[in-house]
């Protein structure tokens, strides 16, 4: 049906919305359970002719990386990704967005960015903190302001015009693709478009990168790696790997852990406790098929010492689908 009223004039997406689904150890859920939906999903929009994929609204790094997992297992089309925050630039599940924008860039996708959320100032101020990590396209698709309930109706009090004029501030802040969330109406889109077709976008300059500087992510924080960084001892997944990952991190020499994955009962404790980790995560492992469940389980951007001899085919297989960094 988008596809007849498109008339060939227009890219039509397949947007997929969170499933309101958590994962143990706080919901019943597990992830695998979550890319059997999203495959689902997938396969039926990719049969149904979409040019895109669109993971929007998100909360959950979970979530996100499941959607993207079952987007990319069935088709090659590009995947679009916007995560939904507060203020803060925390989602509902306490992920910061530059953690977000790491995991979901080492994953490949094709142009990441924000939606929903609490109006196009508060959003802006969130935006501007990612171009000097950001190497894809970002989207900026704001709210037109927070609806204030009035005789059982929500209303929103972002008019056209002032939601138009942030496009400018937007496009500054690095974002190439703009559209409107709850509130905006086709006035809103309309005067949107006249304000970005205003933009002298060549005036932009991307800020320089530090090739030393590394991105990696845990589930909620961004986290920055040197290739010469000091990893500590290396923990196993015994037991105690929750007292040993806080102890780790309380006492980790350049903010970075490494946790050994020697079989598969240590995938299910991995799992357990992974959640835990806040600081850059070196997962080492010397059965590449481990390495892959570990990765799969780990809900950030985990990166790989060096050490090993595992095939530099493999790992590279496993940085381009789970965003492994290679030192």
């Amino acid at each position: 049906l988008s596809r007849q009223a498109a008339g060939g004039r227009a890219l039509v997406a397949g947007d997929m919305a969170p499933t309101g689904l958590f994962t143990a150890p706080f919901g019943e859920s597990s992830f695998e359970e979550l890319v059997a939906i999203y495959t689902e999903q997938a396969a039926a929009l990719a049969a149904a002719g979409v040019d895109l994929f669109l993971i929007e609204t998100t909360m959950t790094m979970p979530e996100a990386r499941a959607a993207v997992l079952a987007c990319k297992s069935v088709s090659d089309r590009p995947v679009w990704v916007t995560f939904t925050c507060d203020e803060n630039g925390r989602t509902l599940s306490g992920t910061d967005v530059l953690a977000a924008l790491i995991v979901m860039q080492g994953m490949g996708v094709d142009a990441f960015g924000l939606n929903c959320s609490s109006g196009p100032a508060e959003m802006l101020e969130q935006m501007r903190r990612l171009p000097p990590y950001t190497t894809v396209p970002l989207i900026a698709k704001p709210n037109a302001g927070l609806p204030e309930t009035v005789e059982g109706q929500a209303v929103y009090h972002c008019p056209p015009e002032e939601f138009a004029s942030y496009a400018a501030g937007f496009a500054a802040a690095g974002v190439r693709i703009f559209g409107g969330c709850c509130g905006t109406t086709a006035e809103h889109v309309a005067a949107l478009r006249a304000a970005v077709e205003a933009v002298d976008f060549s005036a932009f300059v991307p800020p320089r990168r530090d090739p030393d500087v590394i991105p990696c992510a845990s589930e909620k924080e961004a986290r920055f790696i040197t290739p010469d960084i000091d990893v500590g001892e290396t923990i196993e997944c015994t037991s105690d790997l929750l007292e040993d990952i806080l102890e780790a991190e309380e006492n980790a020499p350049q903010g970075a852990l490494k946790i050994a994955i020697y079989d598969e009962d240590d995938l299910y404790t991995f799992a357990e406790n992974q959640y835990a980790v806040k600081d850059a995560l070196c997962l080492w492992t010397d059965v590449p098929e481990l390495l892959e469940q570990a990765l799969r389980l780990y809900q950030g951007r985990a990166f790989w010492d060096g050490t090993g001899e595992l095939e530099a085919a493999f790992l590279q297989e496993m940085a381009r689908k789970y965003g492994l960094v290679l030192l």
